[in-house]
């Protein structure tokens, strides 16, 4: 979210409520019946839900934006710390690998970032200094955020492959020391990234989210749900808009924040 600006989030807004209101004509054209569709009354529910969409991606966008502004920090520079404080955690690896590894590991080549993630690449180790690693990862992980380590696939398919040991080397790791250190395994074929479990809000940055979030989303969902009710039943659907609005507004306000 660092990376966008306040017009990229608008931008955002627009053409994921663009894409929900395409989605959701389509459907309600669906199921009016493909026979006589009610081509009109699903375009306005398209659109409705589509508004709905909209407001709910930008403003949480927008919030995220002034957090990230208020608290005073280069996003760049901070990711450029990420990579050094990562590459001098992991630096005694390097180190061991010099002697017992079959192939050259070192930190500045293999601790970078990738299309915006941190991305430690164990290719070049052997299973023990991979097991090393991962340790090493464990202990410190009040210092680390999200990774992504690549441990290739675990089995030798080409002379660049990784050692197949690597992979349930730092799974077994994983598996004992991962949880305690809130950390969330995801798992790929070739890779696997650590995501921080996340901190709860505190009640202060609940009730500050919530006023901030509940105008935009229930005020919206109030509207959409008017219009979605028909002649006749608008008192009916604003009640059940401003419930439902209410409701999002408080699970959106106890999202957990997984920078670390």
């Amino acid at each position: 979210m660092g990376d966008l600006n306040y017009r990229d989030a608008a931008w955002l807004g627009i053409v994921i409520g663009s894409m929900v209101a395409v989605m959701a004509t389509f459907i309600a054209i669906f199921l009016s019946g493909l026979d006589s569709p009610e081509v009109m009354s699903s375009l306005r529910s398209g659109l409705v839900a589509g508004f709905v969409a909209s407001v709910v991606v930008t403003t949480f966008a927008y919030y995220r934006l002034i957090q990230t502004s208020r608290s005073g920090k280069d996003p760049g520079a901070i990711k450029e710390q990420e990579v050094m404080r990562v590459r001098a955690i992991l630096a005694p690896i390097g180190e061991r690998d010099t002697i017992w590894a079959k192939q050259s590991w070192s930190v500045e080549d293999k601790v970078r970032r990738d299309r915006g993630v941190l991305v430690v690449d164990l290719h070049g180790l052997d299973a023990p200094s991979a097991a090393a690693l991962t340790d090493r990862l464990l202990e410190r992980r009040s210092d680390l955020g999200r990774l992504k380590l690549v441990t290739g696939r675990g089995e030798i398919t080409h002379p660049g492959s990784a050692d197949p040991g690597i992979r349930p080397a730092v799974m077994q790791r994983l598996k004992v020391g991962a949880q305690s250190a809130e950390w969330q395994v995801i798992q790929k074929s070739s890779s696997v990234t650590l995501r921080p479990m996340g901190r709860a809000p505190t009640s202060k940055q609940w009730l500050g989210r919530f006023a901030i979030f509940v105008v935009p989303m229930t005020g919206a969902m109030t509207l959409a749900f008017r219009d979605l009710a028909g002649t006749g039943m608008e008192s009916q659907g604003m009640t059940f808009g401003a419930a439902a609005g209410l409701l999002m507004t408080t699970l959106l306000s106890g999202y957990r924040d997984r920078s670390a």
